[in-house]
């Protein structure tokens, strides 16, 4: 009867309903778990919008996308990734064609390789953004879930972009970056305008998931979009990653190893007499009128900034900026402590260069055209010691206390403000400024110029972890070798013998707190 046809067609209808609910509840929103306080926080274009559709990255990792990427779609898959692939990398064998010319004989010579034009780099801009494009249904007509996918994708093309560029590099080594006024040479000039390109194109994928996803749609942006940038902005990281390594490892490394050799030298000028005012005219010095820093350092801090990081966009600019001032505080730092010996005079003329050298080493920073500042290099670690340094080298614990015993002393050396922030090497160095002349210096033991055993403590990339237990070992046999002397040559009347004692008791603690 038409009554039990109707019953039986609505039984199927609710049926198939069910079926397809239970089907699809992979690709719908689980809305009975949202809290009452959440609507002041979206619009309602949202709320409709996210009730329908889940997140997407809770569809790709489920079990049933899985399963159709292995079956059914897989095959559609790589025919289109091989499409686009293609129209991706095809255009990056033209970049960086090998350079060849010819003399006046005929005879062809290897030349630098041209760089890609703002053109090239524009037409590459549009490309990446038009394959993400393919990804979104009102611009391509394809699906939000291909936002990963062609992400990868252009992760390959920045690979082989990454390869055609390193042919394109000079590979110059220390030697050859710079001139002998500190100026850049016709190789590193060129290395430099290779960063710029590479830098270029790191600003294109930074900013390729809101232009694709975003920017179109603004001011009515959907979650789904939202949500699609920040996915492709994930899978983009790996490209970012590789190009910043490869514009780090072959240009940039070169060139801040070339100018922290060239600060090491000015500042192993120390030794020169720049401190021993005190102890012969009165605490004028070899050096009156000027500081050390403003004579030596400052104009070499100058010249860094005008020629080389203003050639150098802002990020690249901060990571040569930070490895110069760290490796500047740490030097300086070392080659100081090791100045013996070092009056009342020398310390107070130490304190002003260390405030002038901070000023100079901010200035630096600040013209690396980033917000970056000298406190946050390298997590603040080298500017801690800077500020420490001073506190430092007004220890009085054995002028003021003669008669106390190296135990106590140490304890209470351990006790100050000062000593968390300040590596071992320098504490050590310190003390030995206290010491009678039988204990000999840590260089001097070595049979090493100064600074040539600070270089053993501070790298050229500025780290300095390495350093500090062969700082110790060298501590450690200047004083057993003063413990020899002094029992055959007797009491010495000038210095503090305690000293060897105090370093003894203070090496291993000060090793372990740094350790940990």
């Amino acid at each position: 009867t038409p009554s039990a046809n109707h019953v039986d067609t609505t039984m199927t209808t609710s049926t198939d309903m069910n079926n397809l609910t239970s089907a699809d509840t992979w690709t719908r929103a689980d809305t009975s778990r949202q809290e009452n306080g959440d609507d002041d926080q979206f619009s309602t274009t949202a709320t409709a919008s996210s009730s329908t559709t889940t997140s997407l990255s809770a569809i790709f990792q489920s079990s049933e996308w899985n399963s159709l990427q292995t079956t059914g779609l897989f095959p559609l898959q790589q025919a289109f990734l091989k499409s686009c692939r293609t129209r991706l990398c095809a255009p990056i064998q033209f970049m960086f064609p090998e350079g060849v010319s010819v003399d006046e004989d005929g005879v062809a010579m290897s030349v630098l390789p041209p760089l890609p034009s703002r053109y090239d780099l524009q037409k590459m801009e549009q490309n990446i953004r038009t394959e993400l494009s393919l990804a979104d249904p009102r611009e391509g007509g394809g699906d939000l879930s291909m936002t990963t996918m062609i992400a990868q994708v252009v992760v390959e093309m920045i690979e082989l972009f990454c390869a055609r560029a390193k042919t394109a590099v000079t590979e110059i080594s220390e030697e050859g970056c710079l001139t002998d006024d500190g100026g850049p040479t016709g190789s590193l000039v060129h290395d430099l305008k290779v960063a710029n390109v590479m830098n270029t194109l790191a600003n294109t994928l930074k900013n390729a998931p809101e232009n694709a996803f975003i920017a179109p749609y603004r001011p009515a942006i959907s979650a789904q979009h939202e949500e699609a940038a920040n996915l492709c902005q994930a899978a983009l990281l790996p490209a970012l990653i590789e190009i910043e390594s490869t514009v780090k490892n072959l240009i940039l490394s070169p060139l801040y190893r070339a100018l922290n050799r060239r600060i090491a030298a000015a500042i192993a000028r120390v030794h020169h007499g720049a401190y021993i005012g005190d102890s012969h005219d009165g605490g004028m010095g070899a050096d009156a009128g000027s500081s050390f820093v403003q004579k030596h350092l400052s104009a070499l801090y100058e010249n860094i900034a005008e020629h080389h990081l203003s050639k150098l966009p802002p990020d690249y600019a901060t990571i040569v900026a930070s490895s110069v001032a760290s490796f500047s505080i740490y030097t300086f730092v070392s080659n100081v402590s090791l100045v013996r010996p070092l009056g009342e005079t020398a310390r107070l003329q130490i304190t002003q260069d260390l405030a002038d050298f901070e000023l100079a080493l901010e200035q630096l920073v600040f013209k690396a055209g980033s917000s970056m500042s000298l406190s946050q290099v390298e997590h603040g670690k080298p500017y801690a010691e800077l500020r420490a340094v001073r506190q430092m080298l007004f220890w009085t614990g054995l002028t003021d206390n003669p008669s106390v015993a190296p135990a106590i002393l140490s304890k209470a050396m351990l006790r100050e403000v000062w000593v968390k922030d300040v590596r071992p090497s320098t504490v050590f160095h310190y003390l030995f400024s206290f010491a009678p002349p039988l204990l000999s210096s840590p260089h001097h033991s070595k049979r090493m110029k100064p600074e040539e055993y600070v270089s053993t403590l501070v790298r050229l990339d500025g780290s300095t972890d390495d350093g500090e237990a062969n700082a110790w070992m060298v501590t450690l046999a200047c004083c057993d070798a003063y413990q020899q002397r002094e029992t055959i040559a007797g009491t010495d009347a000038s210095g503090d013998r305690r000293v060897a004692a105090l370093l003894m008791m203070l090496g291993p603690e000060l090793l372990r707190r740094r350790r940990n």
